[in-house]
């Protein structure tokens, strides 16, 4: 298997998860903790400490002193505020790690080019001290050497974020109190190539005072961009556009959502036509055996549902199934208290890490992203073809039998939801 193979694997790998933890329990602990202990009872910046209070900041002081990495942080920050040394730096790194790869990479794929670091003549001299320098560390561990390939990976498609800042959203209720917990979740797709691997396709963090139901209203996903099928008229038979506006509008055209966590499937609260009550019968025929031990219940609404009325484990997946067949699983990363260096709590829910969405390339020309699927085209061999608009507009309308059975769809843009 090559590297990027095991990379991708080893991060499929997910686990091992924790024990459940009680939203509801977690907040009321440090709310005790809170009362026991309050702010106020620190000294005030105008009232003598003393002396117990005097050898504990004494204590505290030594202790600090003797794991200041201080010096460590200004030699770094010299080094980054210098362009010349931190392009220096980065150029040797990224050589380093390529090589090792080249090394370690048994596969029978075409080597890549070497990458060759630049002469120290050709480097201004800061560089070349800087090199020394870093060449004279005493550390062993400090230089990467060929066992550090099954440690480390090459950057991968979910490593990129479309977002260069945290983005907010305006949806469900909004809430002033700032005794909340704040839940880290990460957001899991099946790779279109294999289906036994998952790729990171965004992060999001919420309060624990919000639903199921925001969650599924923030998901990027691109179920919710398909295009819709218009009626026919006289002139036109099948024809498809593009949704259009926002993307809460988009969503509340979806096909439901159902979210299954320990065996308990919280659905869209729909009355007539709920999520849940479709799912539970398929996944109690697949639990039929007696040995099996697992018993799916229904819940409430995911509308109704509160993160603070959940027990949930860290690094354990759960499902989420919505607009038919569309599959996500997602991870609680942490739980942790809103702290006052946090945006408000009327800022939430956050989006921190979204994918790009891979996009076909044309099939005609293989240059640029396609925008139309055609379907029935006898022209193009198969069907689907995806196609781009320079090249549909050089084919042409097709013509002769047949012509009229040749549906053209829109591709999805992606162009809602997935920006900062």
């Amino acid at each position: 298997m090559s590297l990027l193979g095991q990379g991708q694997a080893h991060e499929s790998h997910l686990g091992p998860a924790s024990e459940g933890i009680s939203i509801a329990n977690f907040l009321h602990s440090a709310e005790e903790l809170h009362v026991e202990h309050p702010p106020s009872q620190l000294p005030s910046p105008g009232v003598a400490p003393s002396s117990a209070t005097q050898h504990i900041s004494a204590e505290q002081a030594a202790i600090a002193a003797e794991c200041s990495v201080d010096d460590l942080r200004d030699s770094l920050n010299a080094v980054l505020i210098d362009p010349r040394l931190m392009a220096n730096v980065t150029r040797t790194h990224q050589a380093a790690v390529h090589s090792i790869y080249e090394t370690a990479d048994t596969s029978n794929r075409r080597k890549r080019r070497k990458v060759t670091l630049p002469e120290p003549t050709e480097e201004p001299v800061q560089a070349q001290m800087l090199r020394t320098m870093m060449d004279s560390i005493p550390l062993k561990s400090w230089p990467l050497t060929l066992h550090a390939a099954s440690f480390i990976r090459p950057p991968k498609h979910s490593d990129r974020n479309t977002l260069n800042r945290s983005k907010q959203f305006r949806v469900g209720s909004t809430t002033s109190t700032t005794h909340q917990a704040l839940i880290f979740i990460t957001i899991l797709n099946k790779l279109s190539w294999g289906h036994r691997q998952l790729f990171r396709s965004s992060q999001h963090v919420l309060l624990s005072s919000q639903t199921l139901g925001e969650l599924s209203d923030v998901i990027p996903c691109t179920s919710n961009e398909l295009p819709r099928e218009l009626p026919d008229t006289p002139t036109e038979r099948t024809r498809y556009e593009l949704p259009t506006g926002s993307a809460a509008a988009a969503r509340e055209t979806n096909l439901g959502c159902a979210i299954c966590i320990d065996e308990t499937v919280y659905g869209d609260g729909n009355s007539t036509d709920d999520y849940s009550d479709k799912l539970l019968p398929l996944l109690r025929r697949r639990v039929e055996e007696p040995v099996s031990g697992v018993s799916y219940r229904k819940g409430a609404s995911i509308r109704e549902t509160t993160f603070a009325s959940l027990s949930l484990q860290l690094h354990k997946p759960y499902w989420m199934l919505h607009s038919g067949n569309c599959e996500h699983y997602f991870l609680i990363d942490q739980i942790r208290l809103l702290h006052a260096s946090d945006p408000p709590p009327t800022a939430y829910p956050l989006s921190t890490h979204i994918t790009p969405p891979l996009l076909d390339l044309c099939r005609a020309c293989s240059k640029v992203p396609a925008v139309y699927a055609i379907n029935g085209d006898i022209r193009f061999g198969e069907t689907p073809f995806v196609i781009c608009g320079p090249c549909w507009r050089w084919m042409g309308p097709p013509r002769g039998a047949g012509a009229e059975n040749v549906v053209v769809v829109p591709l999805p843009r992606h162009e809602r939801g997935w920006g900062g």
